[in-house]
């Protein structure tokens, strides 16, 4: 991370999280392409009802993990091994923790959130089924997020990805398996997902506590405390809140459309919301791949490599945004 070329360097980073981010987009959206094509469009409005749920769910585990990312690559970078250890014990009790809490609150008040989005009572059924058992996976998409965003911190962004791209094959798979097969429908979609998430939640926690890795973490990096855990949490506000206003804003485009538009309408939203998501993917990818570079040359005191990377970073984010809007307008 200290070493050669910064372009070189963050597309080494970049591209893996953003083929990763595309991979995971699959999830959802082979769930709405199948469920859309051979059960129907009602079953695709449950489905894209559903959507800014999820979003919002993520959106929480996204700023969770990016809090984590930056404090573990500044203590690895600072070659503070103990305290990196630390961080990491501390991450994987707050996420279990906190997706318990989630998972609790979300399946208790899911009925009353729909209604609150004016759910249309044809579809109400099966988008409380599909977004039920999305919400029993939170903890194993929970747990893969932070452990991910652990090994790209330790400069490790190859191996979550290939866990995620064989996890959304898997999802491929049983999508059909489930729906037809089985006939269960949206919920077969939904179970397809959160085995393929728990598969690749298994698969790197295989990897991270086996013997292939040096951060061997212990029972005595496990208890949390303050000091680690208010910084991490203060680091990633931003990226929760910007997640959660915008799926304020979708929650509030959706009650809309469910109420004034019908089916057909949160149909097309839920396409268009895919499509602009894809759209969006390597931006996102430009930012996460940068963050463990800057962060480990933060803690480092490496201050000529953090501008350097902070400057090609901002060219290339503006730059791509600037053509993105050009081809859309075009």
């Amino acid at each position: 991370m200290t070493q050669g070329k910064p372009v070189k360097v963050l597309l080494g980073f970049t591209i893996p999280v953003f083929i990763g981010n595309v991979f995971q987009q699959f999830y959802n959206m082979v769930d709405a392409v199948v469920v859309g094509k051979f059960v129907g469009t009602k079953a695709l409005a449950a489905v894209g009802s559903t959507g800014t749920i999820i979003f919002l769910i993520i959106g929480f585990l996204l700023g969770l993990t990016a809090g984590f990312t930056v404090l573990t690559a500044q203590k690895y970078g600072a070659g503070k091994m103990d305290e990196m250890r630390q961080t990491v014990g501390n991450a994987l009790i707050l996420t279990a923790l906190i997706s318990a809490v989630m998972t609790a609150v979300s399946m208790t008040g899911m009925h009353a959130l729909l209604k609150f989005m004016h759910t249309p009572d044809d579809i109400f059924k099966d988008a409380y089924a599909y977004v039920m058992i999305i919400c029993g996976g939170i903890f194993a998409q929970a747990l893969y997020n932070i452990l991910a965003s652990i090994l790209r911190a330790l400069g490790n962004s190859k191996v979550p990805l290939y866990f995620l791209i064989l996890s959304a094959m898997l999802n491929i798979v049983l999508d059909p398996i489930f729906i037809f097969g089985l006939h269960m429908g949206v919920r077969g979609a939904a179970l397809a997902t959160i085995i393929s998430q728990a598969c690749s939640c298994i698969w790197v926690v295989s990897f991270l506590f086996g013997k292939k890795t040096f951060l061997k973490i212990q029972r005595k990096n496990m208890k949390l405390e303050a000091r680690i855990i208010l910084p991490s949490l203060a680091l990633g506000l931003a990226t929760f809140i910007m997640q959660a206003s915008e799926s304020i804003i979708t929650v509030c485009f959706n009650s809309s459309l469910l109420k004034y538009g019908g089916d057909i309408a949160v149909g097309a939203m839920t396409i268009l919301t895919s499509v602009m998501q894809f759209a969006m993917l390597p931006l996102q990818g430009l930012g996460q791949g940068a963050q463990p570079i800057l962060s480990y040359n933060y803690g480092a005191k490496n201050v000529d490599r953090v501008r350097g990377t902070f400057r090609l970073l901002l060219k290339v984010s503006v730059g791509y945004a600037v053509i993105l809007w050009l081809c859309v307008e075009l």
